[in-house]
């Protein structure tokens, strides 16, 4: 027996029973939203309305225990193959979207500097989509893998990402609907920071005034995250200095 599968189940179930109860939740009720989470399993929409509903409240429990710097929800566009690249990302020939600067440094949490660091660094298109998942478009396109150098610096030049909406048109944007929400994220760069001998630090930055940034569907904006408006050299920057922490052991539910 998994004792950490047991009581974290435990505790879920307790808690939906409670809120049944709470609620006074009829059986039509319940047997509707049955019907409607065996609609989120085959239009494949499960881990979007857990991602949507659940993931910021792990990452915030995180947060509060880290030594590192604030980390922030992965979302579903995340690939590992994405290649090295210099200090440019690829991005369309014809994207005349305002430049965007990536800099900073990568230190441990004792302030001294970190050996092998790489930092995945991954955003939206202009038109709001990800490369390797939507539209064909090539995986090196808006996405790639920074080696951090000997001083603990690191940059790189792309173009600003844009706000779009997370898939809306199934189960899980039907209920954001009826629930009064939206299925906006503001514009954001991912960034996920590696190095051996140290916990990985997956997070993201969002743009001071940005559209959304106050009212994320997913919920995913803390105020550490948001980076200042500034420019340089007329491109807009976003200077960023990762702390990342010692690895420490796991004792999850797949232990």
């Amino acid at each position: 027996m998994n004792e950490r599968v047991k009581v974290v189940v435990e505790a879920v179930v307790a808690s939906v029973q409670a809120a049944l109860v709470d609620k006074q939740v009829t059986e039509l009720e319940y047997r509707t939203a049955v019907r409607y989470l065996m609609k989120i399993a085959e239009e494949r929409e499960t881990a979007l309305l857990c991602d949507v509903f659940f993931n910021s409240t792990v990452v915030a429990t995180k947060a509060r225990t880290s030594q590192g710097s604030t980390p922030a929800i992965e979302g579903p566009y995340y690939r590992d193959d994405a290649p090295f690249v210099g200090e440019r990302l690829k991005t369309y020939d014809t994207d005349d979207h305002k430049p965007l600067l990536i800099k900073g440094t990568v230190r441990g949490a004792d302030g001294n500097l970190v050996d092998g660091v790489t930092i995945d660094v991954w955003h939206s298109t202009p038109d709001g989509k990800y490369s390797g998942f939507h539209d064909n478009i090539p995986t090196d396109f808006y996405r790639g893998k920074l080696r951090v150098g000997a001083g603990g610096g690191f940059r790189v030049l792309t173009t600003m990402p844009v706000p779009y909406q997370i898939p809306n048109k199934g189960p899980t944007g039907a209920l954001l609907e009826i629930m009064g929400g939206h299925s906006w994220r503001p514009a954001h760069v991912h960034f996920k920071v590696k190095a051996p001998g140290f916990e990985t630090l997956t997070t993201q930055y969002y743009f001071e005034g940005g559209d959304w940034v106050s009212d994320d569907c997913c919920h995913g904006v803390d105020s550490r995250l948001v980076i200042p408006d500034a420019v340089e050299d007329g491109a807009r920057v976003m200077n960023i200095d990762f702390v990342i922490e010692p690895a420490h052991a796991q004792s999850g539910v797949g232990a």
